[in-house]
């Protein structure tokens, strides 16, 4: 009834009561649900009926909890795999969000908001509308799609949480010249300009100078710079600003001007040099280093300071860098004998080299010009460790693999199979001046040619036979033209440019018997008068 309580049902009255007939001697007996000792064993005296199923609704229950925990864990990292290269929840550029979007998608929504942002600014009968690039503001692009890539930081949940949100402003920097520059051409009559003292390169002097300014009207730069600020913050909006002129002095003096073009000389003296891996080193001409000096202006406080545009820096070393200080791996590859021993390296080894963050470079590169600092900057790079390659040669056990000795001192070629000798033959060598001269060390056959005509400084030679060159333009070869100069061994007076002059019989038994990679030791010193 309304208004009176409902009568409460207890947990027991709740319970479903089962009554059994009473025996009458007519039907069947009433059954004895536990008369079986196996089924008291298994349910327990005195048991409720009930109890084996509540326990298998629990185990169910469980079961199910565990399967929507290993769901959420499963939707989590699946989530955050998603995520890892695209842009986090809750993250905007200009009132936009960005959720889910690539680096791609996300480059080109910073490109058309950079575009979108402009300024519809109104004088004294004339308006114009600017751009942010019109107004003395680079946007850097990269750098803008990085830090909205990596907005909310790295850390799982806050990074997911989309009721979190990271508005993220551009990238840029700004030149208060360059923005008065604009006002002033766009709104003053050139006969009524103020233009600040300015810096200038002097492409015939290679060198900056300054350049006097003047008094005179110049735009208020106050609210069309809170404009760009605004723009900044949130790119993609159209503003409307009106320009304010006053009459002022000369806004930045020409002593001032002249301090910072000879800060600005003091850099170009000295060529910038980037170091890589080793001793690879990249210089920049200071013609180049010119272009990037972009003063840092206050016209309200008539300062100047020397600064460098790190845009224009990135650009230059995104092109160069890589192509100056990358280089590929090479693997060494040495020659051992039966012992173990490094007879020579046929290969030097060289480690690979990447350049890498080349921002971080160019920060470096800025911080050394602004600062004067003359040592080289350290470009980041990945260093690839050069493999090694071994080669086994057996040139220390008797009748092992072919090698020739040169002999400079007695004027003789010798081949041996490993220890032991096979053939001895006469020789003329490089002339011992005029930088003509046989080099000593150890080498190896690398290019062979049955006939070639051979040139070099001051000669052409046809038609030489059985050519087989160990040390660049060095090699062994028939010298039909040098039959004195072999006969006697006198390299003094009948020398080559280098090269082993042998007769024809000899160069052609060595060309067919020692092949590419045969090793070539050439030992002792050229004699001053006839060897033999």
């Amino acid at each position: 009834m309304e208004g009176q309580e409902e009568p409460r049902i207890s947990d027991v009255d709740q319970a479903e009561t089962v009554t059994m007939p009473p025996a009458t001697g007519e039907g069947p007996d009433p059954v004895d649900l536990f008369a079986d000792e196996e089924a008291e064993r298994a349910f327990g005296s005195g048991a409720a009926h009930k109890a084996p199923s509540s326990g298998h609704r629990g185990r169910t229950i469980l079961a199910l909890l565990l399967l929507a925990v290993l769901i959420l864990v499963g939707c989590w990292f699946g989530v955050r795999a998603f995520f890892r290269d695209r842009v986090a929840p809750g993250v905007t550029l200009g009132g936009q969000a960005m959720m889910g979007r690539t680096r791609d998608q996300v480059r080109q929504i910073v490109d058309r908001q950079v575009r979108d942002s402009q300024v519809e600014l109104k004088g004294e009968g004339t308006s114009a509308r600017a751009g942010l690039k019109d107004l003395g503001v680079s946007v850097d692009s990269d750098a803008t799609v990085t830090k909205i890539m990596n907005a909310k930081g790295s850390a799982g949940l806050s990074r997911l949480n989309p009721f979190h949100g990271e508005a993220v402003p551009l990238v840029a920097e700004r030149d208060q010249l360059a923005m008065d520059r604009y006002l002033t051409e766009r709104f003053i009559p050139r006969q009524d300009r103020s233009v600040p003292s300015t810096i200038v390169f002097d492409q015939g002097a290679h060198a900056f100078r300054p350049q006097e300014g003047r008094g005179g009207k110049a735009p208020e730069l106050g609210r069309v710079q809170d404009a760009v600020s605004s723009l900044i913050d949130k790119p993609g909006r159209r503003l409307a600003v009106g320009v304010v002129y006053k009459d002022v002095t000369m806004p930045i003096s020409l002593d001032t001007a002249n301090q910072v073009a000879s800060q600005a000389n003091q850099r170009l003296a000295k060529d910038l040099v980037i170091k890589g891996a080793d001793d690879d080193l990249m210089t920049v001409p200071a013609a180049t280093v010119a272009t990037w000096v972009k003063p840092v202006t206050d016209l309200d406080k008539g300062t100047m300071e020397l600064g460098f545009d790190r845009q224009a820096i990135k650009q230059y070393l995104d092109q160069e860098l890589a192509r100056q200080l990358n280089r590929d791996m090479v693997t060494a590859v040495n020659v051992k004998n039966t012992k173990g021993d490094v007879v020579a390296e046929t290969t030097k080894g060289v480690d690979g080299v990447r350049v890498t963050d080349v921002s971080a470079t160019a920060d470096l590169v800025v911080k050394a010009l602004e600062e004067g600092d003359t040592n080289p900057v350290q470009a980041s790079a990945e260093i690839t460790p050069h493999k090694e390659q071994t080669r086994v040669a057996r040139y220390d056990v008797p009748d092992g693999d072919i090698w020739i000795q040169v002999n400079l001192s007695d004027q003789t070629a010798t081949a041996y199979h490993g220890t032991t000798q096979v053939k001895t033959f006469p020789i003329c060598s490089g002339k011992p001046d005029n930088g003509k001269w046989s080099d000593t060390g150890t080498f190896f056959i690398n290019v062979r040619y049955a006939v070639q005509t051979m040139r070099g400084q001051g000669y052409v030679t046809p038609n030489v036979k059985w050519v087989s060159y160990y040390n660049g333009s060095e090699g062994f070869h028939t010298a039909s033209w040098n039959s004195a100069g072999i006969a006697k061994g006198d390299p003094a007076q009948y020398g080559s440019h280098g090269c082993i002059n042998m007769y024809e019989q000899d160069a052609k038994w060595i060309f067919d018997n020692a092949p590419i990679g045969t090793m070539v030791k050439v030992e002792g010193q050229v004699p001053s008068g006839p060897a033999r």
